[in-house]
């Protein structure tokens, strides 16, 4: 995933493992704002479907 300082337009590149399941926050190192990326739950959402789909089967 690609993230850019929303004030000075650098660019970050975060793995999705990183934010998975949580938020994230940091700071810019050029012009120390703060950058919010929000908790990524597509993945874990996915994944408990298909744990219950299984559970369900048995």
């Amino acid at each position: 995933m690609i993230v850019f300082c929303e004030e000075c337009g650098e660019r970050y590149v975060i793995e999705a493992d990183e934010i998975r399941g949580s938020a994230m926050i940091f700071i810019c190192r050029v012009c120390n704002d703060i950058i919010r990326i929000p908790a990524h739950d597509k993945h874990h959402k996915s994944d408990e479907k298909e744990k219950n789909k299984a559970e369900k089967k048995r």
